[in-house]
């Protein structure tokens, strides 16, 4: 039986559902046919004993056998293909956080995909772009807190930013129990030491539920850096006169982090993937989901620690030594945390080269209330817990606004799929607002957000404290025709 192409496709996308397998064909045929590059990677979902250097081993849940997930890393506009085998006991997925790919492949189970179940396989498929630091991780239940996210690092084909040496530093927070984060479920305060000294500090941390499965955030036993902890954190080692490049991702399931080197500044050069004006800091904030970019010039040789101000939760412990070659002091000397420092703000913050942005008023706008906590077990937007809450209607190529009001004592890393937002910035003009995937709304804040309708699908839209969302702060942007 002879049959056409357009059928054959039909067949074996259908073919490959069936077994669990999805293809992008959309995407490949076309991106193959323009002579772009393949490149082919294989992740494996399954339960292994890990050690994070010290404590003790405990079972968490792993790509490819370890924590975090291996390192990704391709060149801008290659076509990257990555098989996922699910050996997990449960369905599992995997998001591909900031990049603006296909509805398809975007990993949200119930919104864009049926989950893959144990024993399945899922084939995604996307185009390698922009260039930036981003992160994978699983979007099923608190998978993300059981160890389930790796770093993907797109690298430019034209890069801005000069540098000598480069290092990407993942972030994590850790219950070093069987079962991770699920392990955890004991309700933990943090602190006010950075509210008190610069104003913009977290709250107390509450746990949230949902309807028929309480949980409550953990009490972490400790902060990891690439999957060590402690001690067992390696040197960095730097040479003098050096620009070094510091690729540093958030995937903690709860916890933001305040970074200072000792013995130097930082400056920020792109925040989500997106380039920005060089500014120069001492505190770098990074919430859950975002990633920075940051460059240090070795310039003043010791052996130094970029750490994390604790905040009440033992953040503190995230201790990483920078060494000068040739150093040999046997203890890394601390940063201090104190009132006056530098700490940078999405306000200071300027896309680095101006994007032509629409004039006219935003064609939609919603405004998104966030609270709870404060007794109730929920998380909310507009006082609805997902899934039970009202979708946010677009069409295509309208310019929708996003007004956050956070009426709650904690700040949200609030996480738009699918797209780039730029940050409302009334004292600039619109082209030089940065674009971000990822921010976080400071406690009681109003801040306001705008994107592109220019990709279409149905587009997940949450709180990226992942107990928050489970706990409901999460809503879906929907395109009607």
């Amino acid at each position: 039986m002879r049959i056409n192409r357009r059928t054959f496709l039909k067949t074996a996308a259908a073919a490959a559902l069936g077994a669990g397998v999805g293809l992008n064909l959309p995407l490949s045929q076309p991106a193959r046919a323009a002579g772009k590059r393949l490149r082919r990677f294989h992740l494996s979902a399954s339960p292994a004993r890990v050690s994070l250097g010290a404590g003790p081993e405990f079972m968490a849940w792993t790509y490819n056998g370890r924590v975090p997930g291996p390192e990704l890393r391709v060149r801008e506009g290659e076509i990257v293909q990555v098989t996922l085998r699910n050996f997990l006991p449960e369905s599992t997925t995997i998001h591909w956080h900031g990049i603006p790919l296909q509805n398809s492949m975007d990993g949200v189970p119930g919104v864009t995909q049926p989950a893959v179940k144990p024993g399945e396989t899922f084939v995604y498929e996307f185009e390698a772009k922009p260039a930036g630091s981003f992160i994978y991780h699983s979007h099923v239940g608190l998978q993300l807190d059981q160890g389930l996210s790796g770093p993907l690092i797109i690298e430019p084909n034209n890069d801005p930013v000069t540098f000598d040496r480069e290092y990407t530093l993942v972030l994590e927070d850790w219950v070093m129990k069987d079962g991770g984060g699920t392990a955890g479920t004991q309700r933990r305060q943090s602190g006010h030491m950075m509210g008190g000294m610069m104003g913009r500090g977290q709250g107390p941390r509450r746990g949230g539920t949902r309807p028929g499965d309480p949980m409550l955030e953990p009490v972490y036993d400790d902060y990891a850096v690439n999957g060590r902890i402690g001690p067992a954190i390696a040197d960095l080692e730097v040479r003098r006169g050096e620009r070094v490049k510091l690729r540093i991702l958030n995937p903690s399931a709860a916890t933001a982090y305040f970074l200072r080197l000792a013995g130097h500044s930082l400056t920020i050069t792109a925040t989500d993937g997106n380039s920005i004006e060089p500014l120069e800091t001492d505190v770098l904030r990074i919430g859950m989901g975002e990633r920075y970019d940051v460059i240090f010039t070795a310039g003043n040789p010791g052996y130094w620690l970029l750490a994390a101000a604790e905040q009440g939760s033992g953040e503190g412990r995230l201790r990483i030594p920078i060494r000068y070659r040739g150093v040999r002091d046997k203890e890394a000397r601390p940063p201090s945390f104190h009132s006056g420092l530098r700490l940078a703000d999405y306000s200071d913050m300027r896309a680095l080269h101006p994007v032509a942005w629409p004039a006219e008023q935003a064609d939609r706008y919603y405004r998104q209330v966030l609270s709870g906590g404060m007794h109730s077990p929920f998380w909310t937007i507009n006082n609805q817990v997902y899934p039970d809450a009202d979708q946010l209607a677009v069409r295509e190529n309208q310019k929708v606004r996003l007004g956050y009001w956070n009426h709650s004592m904690m700040p949200h890393p609030m996480h738009l799929h699918g797209h780039f937002f730029r940050v409302v910035n009334p004292d600039l003009p619109p082209e030089r607002w940065i674009f971000k995937d990822t921010l976080m709304v400071e406690r009681m804040q109003r801040l306001d957000i705008e994107f592109l309708a220019d990709n279409p699908g149905n587009w997940f839209h949450h709180c990226h404290n992942l107990y928050h969302m489970e706990a409901g702060m999460a809503n879906v942007v929907s395109y009607r025709s």
